[in-house]
């Protein structure tokens, strides 16, 4: 999916908002399933896009809390048999009304049951807490296609895909030049 499927879906929760501001129910907002997937190579934009995302949610209301989590997602895995679950659980709540951003998230996959409980738990919680807190998994492209294969409820709790490409050089001499001016 690209930055068409994006720009549609940030206009179709735009319009939601619309409808809320303009005396709609609220309920219009919960319904909208925020998961979603980042991917691209380093320096692409990931992290800094998902905070973007994050604000603009907040700023409309979408998001009721002012809660941004970053974790990557080796972090979740458990070292002894048992640590997994609490880890991801405690992970998913720390952003309850809010944004988790869990970055590397093909770290999740492999075929050892820590990999599969993380992948599980992660997927029951995200189910279970599908209108109280946004997830984003980002990573690089081909490992995160490999991780969405994982187990097929991925996909469907997280619809949304947007790949960054890579800046030109042009692009970034001009992002130098930018930041260079900023100092």
């Amino acid at each position: 999916v690209g930055m068409e499927s994006a720009k549609k879906w940030f206009e179709d929760i735009r319009g939601k908002v619309r409808f809320v501001e303009n005396g709609g129910s609220p309920s219009v907002l919960s319904e909208c399933c925020l998961n979603m997937v980042l991917t691209g190579n380093p320096g692409t934009g990931k992290t800094t896009l998902a905070r973007l995302i994050f604000k603009f949610l907040r700023a409309y209301g979408v998001l009721k809390k002012d809660r941004f989590v970053e974790a990557n997602a080796l972090e979740l895995k458990g070292e002894y048999c048992g640590q997994t679950a609490p880890r991801v659980i405690s992970t998913i709540r720390s952003a309850m009304g809010g944004c988790l951003f869990l970055d590397e998230a093909y770290g999740l996959a492999g075929k050892e049951t820590f990999s599969q409980e993380a992948v599980r738990t992660l997927l029951t919680e995200v189910e279970n807490n599908r209108t109280s807190v946004m997830v984003i998994l980002a990573g690089y492209r081909d490992k995160m296609g490999q991780f969405m294969r994982a187990d097929p409820g991925l996909p469907r709790r997280f619809p949304m895909k947007i790949h960054l490409g890579d800046y030109s050089p042009d692009q970034l001499v001009g992002i130098a030049k930018e930041k260079a001016t900023q100092q």
